[in-house]
C-alpha cells in the first residue's frame, strides 16, 4: 500500500545560501502503526524524488515512481533507519544546520524573515511523533545524488494522526 500524496511547500533560506525546507504531505489511515505507516510512505511515489528537480505539485504532473529519495537509491532506504526523535531535538537540529555552517561567518544567523517562515514547519513538529531518518551510507548514493544535500540532508518524520496526515520535513541544499 502507498500513501496519497497531498501536496509540498518550500521554504528557501536566506538568499545565496542554496538551502531550503521542503515540507511534503501524505494521507494516512490513523489505526497503522509507525512501522506499517513508514513501510507505505517509503512505497509512495510522492516519497521518491531526488530533491533536485520540481516536485509534482509545481510542474503540474503526478508524483511517480523515480526509484531514489534524495541522495540515495530508494531501496536502501527502510523503516529501520527512522529512530524516535522529539519536536525540540528536531527543532535544534535544523537551527543550528541553517545558522552554524563552516563557510558562514561565525557571527551569522538567517535573517529574522527567514526564521519566521520557519515557525509553521517547526510548529508541525509538535503535531504527532516525529521520527528522524539516519542517512544511508555513501554507497547507496544514486549517480547524481552528491548535487543534493552537501551542507547535510536532513529528514524528519512527523504523524499527525489527529489530522490524518504524515509530514516529511527535509532540510537540505542543492
Amino acid at each position: 500500500m502507498t500513501l496519497p500524496f497531498v501536496g509540498d511547500e518550500i521554504v528557501h533560506l536566506d538568499s545565496g545560501t542554496f538551502m531550503w525546507i521542503q515540507l511534503t504531505r501524505f494521507l494516512i489511515e490513523p489505526d497503522q502503526d509507525d512501522r506499517s505507516l513508514l513501510e507505505s510512505l517509503i512505497e509512495s511515489p510522492g516519497y521518491q524524488h531526488d530533491y533536485a528537480s520540481p516536485f509534482p505539485s509545481r510542474s503540474g504532473s503526478e508524483p511517480s515512481d523515480w526509484g531514489i529519495h534524495g541522495r540515495w537509491k530508494i531501496d536502501a532506504i527502510h523503516p529501520d533507519l527512522f529512530e524516535p526523535s522529539t519536536a525540540e531535538a528536531a527543532t535544534a537540529e535544523i537551527n543550528a544546520w541553517a545558522n552554524d555552517q563552516e563557510w558562514m561567518d561565525p557571527e551569522y544567523s538567517q535573517p529574522a524573515d527567514v526564521m519566521q517562515r520557519l515557525e509553521p514547519i517547526y510548529s508541525l513538529l509538535g503535531s504527532g511523533p516525529v521520527l528522524k531518518l539516519h542517512n544511508p551510507p555513501r554507497e547507496a548514493e544514486h549517480d547524481y545524488g552528491s548535487v543534493t544535500g552537501k551542507l547535510g540532508f536532513h529528514e524528519f518524520i512527523v504523524i499527525d494522526r489527529i489530522l490524518r496526515t504524515l509530514h516529511v520535513i527535509v532540510a537540505s541544499d542543492d
